[in-house]
C-alpha cells in the first residue's frame, strides 16, 4: 500500500500502517490491571539459525523471543529478508528468558521504520488503488482522497460494533454534502510493499468504495513508559549511574547512584506528556522527604530523553537518558 506515487514519499506512509487494537466487548490493554496488562513493543526481528532475536526500537541490545504465533517464521520463509521491524505483544520480560509473544500487528519494514509514531493519529486506515488515507483523530476523521487532491474532517463519533471489527460513520453538509463509513475488520492484509498488517479497511465514501489496510498509531505515547538510564562521569573517577522509570499510571522514580557504597538517592513524582516528544517530571519526595523540581525532557532522534535547559541538578550541560527497557511492572525477576 503507498500513499503517494512518488517513491521518495512513499515511507513515511508506509510505515504509519500496522495492527489495530480496537475497543469493544473486551477491556482494552490500558483499563487491565497491571498483572493481566500485555506488553506492546516494537523493533526488529532477526533469525539466527533456528532462533527469533528481537531489537527493541532505540535499544541497543536484542533478546531471544518465542513466538507463540508461529507467523514471524512464517514470514522469514516465505521472503527471504534477514531482518525486519514488528509489532508485537506478548508476556512481561524475565531476564535469562526469551520473551514470549502471543500477538503480530505488524511485519515489514526496516530500522528506519522506528522513526514513524503517527503522533495524535489513534488509528490509520489508507489504500493505493485508489490512493487513499482516513485517520481517526481526537479531534475527527480526517479523509484524504488523493485522486480529488481534497482532504476532509468529519465530526469524531464513537464507532459501532461490525463483525470482527467496528465501523464509523460521519456526514457533512455545504456547498457540497459527504457520507463516510470507515471500516476496519480484523483480517491479515498484505500491501504492494510486501508489509503485513493485522486489520483490513474498507471505506465508502460518496458511494465510492475504497479498500486497504489499518493500524493503531500514537506508538510514540504507547511506548513511552519504560526505562530510561545514564552513566555519567564524575570528578575523581566517581561516576554517577542515573535511571527514571516513568509507568503508564503517570507515576516517575528517578534514582541516583554516586557508586560510593553510599544508599541511592530516590526521588519519586509523576509524569505527562506535554506534546510530541515533550514531557515533564514533576519530583515530590526525594528520599522520603517532600521535594519539588521540575525537569522537562526532549525526546530525541534516538529515542533517548534529554533535559531542557538549566538543571540545579545536572547543571548547564544537562542530563540525557538512553531507552534501556520497558516499565517496570513488566520486568520481572521470577514469574
Amino acid at each position: 500500500m503507498t500513499f503517494f506515487k512518488n517513491s521518495y514519499l512513499k515511507y513515511p506512509f508506509i510505515v504509519v500502517i500496522s495492527g489495530l487494537v480496537l475497543a469493544g466487548c473486551k477491556p482494552k490493554p490500558a483499563d487491565l490491571p497491571d498483572e493481566e496488562r500485555p506488553l506492546f513493543r516494537r523493533g526488529i526481528v532477526s533469525l539466527m539459525g533456528d532462533e527469533l532475536k528481537f531489537q527493541a526500537c532505540y535499544v541497543n541490545k536484542d533478546e531471544l523471543i518465542s513466538d507463540h504465533t508461529g507467523k514471524l517464521k512464517k514470514r522469514f520463509a516465505r521472503t527471504a529478508a534477514p531482518v525486519f521491524y514488528a509489532e508485537l505483544t506478548g508476556d512481561h520480560m524475565v531476564p535469562g528468558e526469551p520473551w514470549q509473544v502471543h500477538q503480530v500487528h505488524l511485519m515489514g519494514g526496516n530500522q528506519s521504520t522506528c522513526g514513524y509514531e503517527l503522533s495524535d493519529n489513534e488509528y490509520r486506515a489508507a489504500g493505493n488503488d485508489p490512493l487513499w488515507i482516513a485517520d481517526i483523530r481526537e479531534d475527527g476523521l480526517y479523509v484524504q482522497d488523493y485522486g480529488k487532491l481534497s482532504q476532509l474532517i468529519f465530526p469524531r463519533k464513537q464507532p459501532m460494533r461490525s463483525g470482527s471489527g467496528f465501523e464509523w460513520h460521519g456526514q457533512l453538509e455545504g456547498t457540497e454534502s459527504f457520507s463516510v463509513t470507515l471500516t476496519l475488520e480484523k483480517r491479515w492484509c498484505r500491501d504492494q510493499f510486501d508489509i503485513d498488517y493485522e486489520y483490513s479497511s474498507r471505506m465508502i465514501l460518496n458511494g465510492k468504495v475504497f479498500t486497504g489496510c489499518a493500524r493503531q498509531g500514537n506508538l510514540e505515547k504507547r511506548t513511552l513508559p519504560g526505562l530510561y538510564t545514564s552513566l555519567l562521569a564524575g570528578a575523581n573517577g566517581l561516576d554517577r549511574f542515573v535511571s527514571l522509570d516513568l509507568a503508564s499510571d503517570k507515576t516517575a522514580i528517578l534514582t541516583q547512584d554516586y557508586r560510593n557504597s553510599q544508599p541511592l538517592i530516590l526521588q519519586k513524582g509523576t509524569w505527562k506528556h506535554l506534546s510530541k516528544g515533550k514531557i515533564l517530571v514533576h519530583l515530590t519526595e526525594i528520599d522520603g522527604r517532600e521535594d519539588n523540581e521540575l525537569l522537562i525532557f526532549q525526546r530525541d532522534k534516538r529515542g533517548g530523553l534529554v533535559v531542557k535547559g538549566y538543571s540545579s541538578t545536572y547543571g548547564s550541560k544537562g542530563l540525557r537518558l538512553e531507552r534501556a527497557g520497558p516499565e517496570r511492572v513488566h520486568r520481572r525477576f521470577n514469574r
